[in-house]
């Protein structure tokens, strides 16, 4: 017969169950504490105490050991059987399931369709046939393998500290260098210079135009690479410039190119006399003294033009001289309508477009530039009267040396 009590207890246990059998006792216990494995039982020695009332009415306490046990009330000598601390472990906290939201639910329901399943499938056959696409592409661009036998060139920087000092050396030695050079070239202008401008005056009291000429442009050069702009080195090259003229002027006069221009425009035409002009006298030298007259500015580039006061007339032909944008534009503005001593390079014939008995000799602008030495002058054969002052023209050349910014 078994007797089963009741009983309150203070531990992890809310009720206790005394079982008593006459014939096992509480042997049948030990194997239904071997049912936990040494893993998973608890290992901390934690005291769990246990408190129960005795049916005398005397309260039985104390701690609760490993295995089981018998309490013997001391009372009433009752005996109770305690159960051993608990070997299993605590158990895990349940999950909580989440709630799915309506609205999600609905979306899934919609995904899950039979029409929506073909919509992915549809999809996932499209991106596995670009997938097959881009690796057959990479496979067509790949490069090819490097041989075991052949090493790939090895990846230097540009830039190295090795490099940029060698670099500044380089530098250094190539900027002293240019140094060196750049003061003797400097050096030797100017000892040109000295000597040619010695030459050129020794040559010119002597008359020798042609070898003056040679000295001067020496010193021309001399001065530009020394970058002189002082008075003295003005003074040079308005020499140099006014030799030069004297030396290079067109094989024939005036009057004798416009009469050539008539013949040969009757002989063949226009554009042959046009291109005889260029090989015959393009880039000579003219001396004039003139006035110019303003005309109406030209169309292509809005310079202004001017023509020279100095028809050449003939029976049955007339030659004018045009020049555009010249170099002392401003003298021509300070001193309007008056006349003026200049030197200009011819550099092209045309003929008039509506008027057949008139032709223009086009004088090059950018070349002209102002007289200003008198004895040069009168080398040109020029002879002085009554109708040619010199002290009309010295003048004039002074009016014009003062404008030029030159000593007289």
């Amino acid at each position: 017969m078994v007797k089963a009590f009741l009983f309150k207890d203070a531990g992890p246990f809310t009720f206790n169950l005394r079982l008593t059998t006459p014939e096992h006792g509480t042997d049948f216990m030990a194997d239904w504490l071997k049912i936990p494995s040494k893993k998973k039982r608890r290992e901390e020695d934690i005291p769990e105490p246990y408190e129960i009332v005795c049916v005398c009415g005397v309260s039985l306490s104390g701690y609760r050991r490993k295995t089981p046990f018998r309490h013997a009330c001391q009372q009433c000598d009752e005996v109770y059987f305690i159960l051993p601390r608990n070997s299993y472990p605590a158990p895990k906290a349940r999950k909580k399931k989440k709630q799915v939201p309506a609205s999600q639910q609905f979306a899934e329901l919609i995904l899950n369709t039979p029409f929506m399943a073909k919509l992915k499938e549809k999809r996932k056959q499209k991106q596995a046939a670009a997938q097959k696409a881009g690796e057959a592409a990479a496979k067509a661009t790949t490069k090819p393998k490097v041989s075991p036998f052949e090493l790939p060139p090895p990846r230097t920087k540009l830039i190295t500290p090795f490099r940029g000092i060698l670099a500044g050396i380089v530098l250094i030695v190539g900027l002293t260098a240019y140094g060196i050079l750049h003061s003797r070239k400097l050096d030797q202008a100017s000892e040109t210079l000295k000597t040619a401008t010695i030459a050129g005056e020794d040559l010119l009291k002597q008359g020798d135009l042609p070898g003056a000429n040679n000295a001067y442009l020496d010193a021309f050069h001399a001065l530009n690479v020394l970058g002189r702009t002082d008075q003295r080195a003005n003074e040079i090259r308005q020499t140099s410039l006014e030799l030069q003229a004297i030396n290079s002027q067109a094989v024939s006069p005036l009057f004798e190119i416009a009469d050539e221009a008539v013949t040969k425009i009757k002989q063949s035409d226009a554009e042959s006399w046009e291109s005889l002009f260029d090989v015959r006298y393009a880039g000579t030298w003219m001396i004039f003294e003139a006035s110019l007259v303003p005309l109406a500015e030209d169309p292509e580039t809005q310079e202004p033009r001017y023509r020279l006061n100095f028809p050449v007339l003939l029976d049955e032909y007339t030659l004018y001289l045009e020049l555009t944008s010249p170099s002392f534009l401003e003298y021509l503005k300070r001193h309007p309508g008056q006349p003026l001593i200049f030197a200009a390079q011819m550099k092209g014939f045309q003929q008039e477009a509506d008027q057949s008995d008139t032709g223009i000799i086009e004088l090059d602008g950018k070349t002209t530039f102002l007289w200003s030495h008198l004895d040069l002058y009168e080398q040109l054969g020029i002879q002085f009267d009554e109708f040619h002052n010199r002290e009309h023209i010295e003048r004039l050349l002074t009016q014009q040396t003062q404008f030029l910014g030159l000593s007289k």
